[in-house]
């Protein structure tokens, strides 16, 4: 038997599943069956795993909320007028509704870590290239898979145990994507939190955060603070977050023309060089940490409004995906893997969540440390 012998699992209809049905919300799809299924897929499947259907995205991902012109709007199962956020909005409610125990999704910009923060479970989004995204749509199917960066699979539950047994089964190298690779890593056990240093910060970026956002961060730090560990309220130095949000939008539009070419684009090899800039910035400052917790989305869910509308933090005003993504993005950019804890519930009851970033290819370890702290925060919170 396998791990996941007889566990009903969903798959997000933006990865391909052999002989059922996968749409990624795009009209042209609608009737599309795969005769393959998505890397990530077949590996579940071969441990046991029982695909329980697919579930709701926006319009080929690209979204921060779940409005599927073919299946209809997702709504948050902690409030029905509000988003469980996006892309991977389907799954995360339904994992938040108890209708899943694990869902396999993507995160091209936040598309995991959002609708786990809006709807108050845990996710990982694993370090890049750690986990293949082969099969996974938007490329559409037929053509060359173009998206080598920023990309992501990775999975939503309700535990980290979860997560920990799921990464397992789905990472390791894919004949199909040359550049997924296996990552050895040495995990010590960790006995106690008190031996961990973590950096906190209610933001990054131009974009704040709400108060009760920073509330729950100062309340994690001090907590963590009172049981002895090192925390310091700090985060690297000269960190762009302006330029980073550019150099990622250079990366994928060059990303979704003709892979094959990219390499005759002087623009693209340009933006890859700052990329790494910030990528060294990042593993420099983890010499000295071993987790950085930073805000999810500035704001709990927000009501179901138009895609593109401004979002409202502490009555101002500010553009849609910039706002959404802040705090986000940046570690599509880089490439760090991040973990998802919910954390407490606004005074709309609502999810707040944190995001647990550590270094590149240290995925086990960071899980291994958010458990840890998810008892914690069960405790306290």
């Amino acid at each position: 038997m396998g791990p996941l012998h007889g566990v009903p699992i969903t798959i997000k209809d933006s990865l391909e599943t052999q002989g059922l049905k996968t749409t990624c919300s795009y009209e042209p799809l609608a009737n599309y069956i795969p005769k393959k299924d998505a890397t990530v897929v077949a590996k579940l499947k071969a441990a046991g795993a029982i695909i329980l259907g697919k579930t709701n995205t926006p319009k080929l991902t690209v979204d921060f909320q779940t409005n599927s012109p073919l299946f209809g709007r997702t709504n948050n199962p902690w409030n029905l007028d509000y988003t469980p956020g996006g892309s991977t909005g389907g799954g995360a409610a339904a994992i938040a509704a108890r209708l899943s125990p694990l869902e396999i999704g993507s995160d091209l910009g936040g598309s995991l870590r959002v609708p786990a923060h809006f709807c108050g479970i845990c996710a990982l989004k694993p370090t890049e290239h750690r986990v293949s995204t082969f099969g996974h749509i938007p490329e559409l199917p037929g053509n060359p898979q173009t998206i080598k960066h920023l990309q992501n699979v990775g999975p939503l539950a309700h535990c980290i145990d979860d997560l920990l047994l799921c990464l397992s089964i789905i990472e390791g190298v894919d004949i199909q994507q040359s550049w997924v690779r296996e990552f050895t890593e040495i995990i010590d056990p960790i006995k106690s939190l008190t031996s961990l240093r973590f950096a906190w910060i209610k933001g990054i970026g131009d974009i704040p955060s709400c108060s009760e956002t920073n509330h729950a961060l100062e309340s994690l730090g001090l907590c963590l603070t009172d049981l002895g560990c090192h925390v310091e309220n700090t985060s690297p130095s000269n960190l762009d977050c302006s330029q980073a949000w550019e150099i990622y939008q250079t990366i994928l539009s060059y990303e979704f023309r003709d892979f094959s070419q990219q390499d005759k684009y002087p623009g693209y090899k340009m933006a890859l060089e700052k990329r790494q800039i910030f990528i060294d910035k990042i593993e420099q400052f983890f010499d000295n940490f071993d987790v950085w917790l930073i805000p999810v989305v500035p704001i709990p869910a927000f009501p179901h409004c138009p895609s593109g509308s401004d979002i409202e933090i502490e009555g101002e005003k500010y553009p849609y995906l910039r706002a959404i993504g802040a705090y986000t993005i940046l570690f599509n950019l880089t490439g760090h893997p991040v973990v998802v804890l919910p954390l407490q519930l606004s005074s709309q009851g609502l999810p707040i969540g944190v995001q647990l970033v550590g270094k590149r290819g240290a995925d086990m370890t960071l899980l291994n440390i958010a458990k840890k702290l998810s008892e914690i925060i069960k405790i306290a919170f």
